[in-house]
């Protein structure tokens, strides 16, 4: 009896440094993730706060993975909101946003699996004591089921139809939103140009309509009201006169 005992409690132990051997992926993956994200927002305007919260949130989900792994799931749904934002305001590319959105996810998931999983199997762990073959994190995942948490793979028929749908549904309408943000966004922002060069007497250089900034437009990035000017030229909304940096543009 002491040796099968010595010998379940070797299993369990080996099961448990599986499991963390196993999200220590994780840790690689989202050091390579951050990296990414970097490189993908070097090439918005220093000036533009999207770029800083967007890094900020990044540096903060690798120390929380290593402290708090739960913070880092809120912090990663934060992240794909401001991707999303940044993709609807074109400072991001479109597959570059995409690209990093799923990776997140699939980091987030592996997080929420790893959160719910481990508080469970210690308690089984340190309780079921007189379980000949107690049942490791890694053989609930093959079965497909946990506590708390339904697993896609055991629905069937119609439920998985329904849930399939509700998810596109739900994912769907979260787009609907940001788009509607960014759309708002940019309009303000064009709100604004407009309200300065009215105060500049109706024509004005970018310099003067940075002086004469108010709202959002304070924080705009030189390169970012360079690409919103061009872009009401292009559609009728402002007239230019000049080029670089003699530039004017007048209602």
């Amino acid at each position: 009896m002491g040796e099968e005992k010595k010998l379940k409690d070797s299993a369990s132990i080996t099961d448990i440094s599986v499991m963390d051997i196993s999200f220590s992926i994780s840790y690689t993956k989202t050091h390579k993730l951050i990296t990414a994200l970097y490189m993908v927002t070097d090439i918005i305007d220093k000036d533009e706060p999207i770029r800083g919260k967007l890094r900020t949130l990044g540096t903060e989900i690798i120390s929380d993975m290593h402290s708090v792994p739960a913070e880092a799931s809120n912090k990663i749904a934060e992240t794909v909101s401001f991707l999303n934002i940044a993709s609807a305001m074109n400072f991001i590319s479109e597959m570059n946003c995409t690209i990093l959105k799923k990776e997140f996810l699939e980091l987030q998931g592996s997080i929420q699996e790893y959160t719910d999983m481990k508080p469970t199997w210690l308690a089984e762990f340190f309780t079921k004591e007189n379980n000949p073959y107690p049942t490791s994190p890694l053989s609930r995942g093959k079965s497909g089921v946990y506590k708390g948490h339904t697993r896609i793979g055991v629905q069937k028929g119609s439920t998985l139809m329904k849930a399939l749908s509700d998810k596109t549904q739900a994912m769907s309408n979260s787009k609907a939103r940001l788009n509607m943000l960014g759309l708002a966004l940019h309009t303000q922002r064009r709100e604004e140009i407009k309200d300065s060069i009215k105060a500049n007497d109706g024509n004005a250089t970018i310099k003067d309509i940075k002086d004469k900034a108010s709202g959002s437009l304070v924080n705009c990035g030189k390169k970012t009201l360079q690409r919103e000017l061009v872009s009401m030229v292009r559609d009728g909304v402002l007239n230019k006169i000049g080029e670089k940096r003699w530039s004017r543009y007048s209602l």
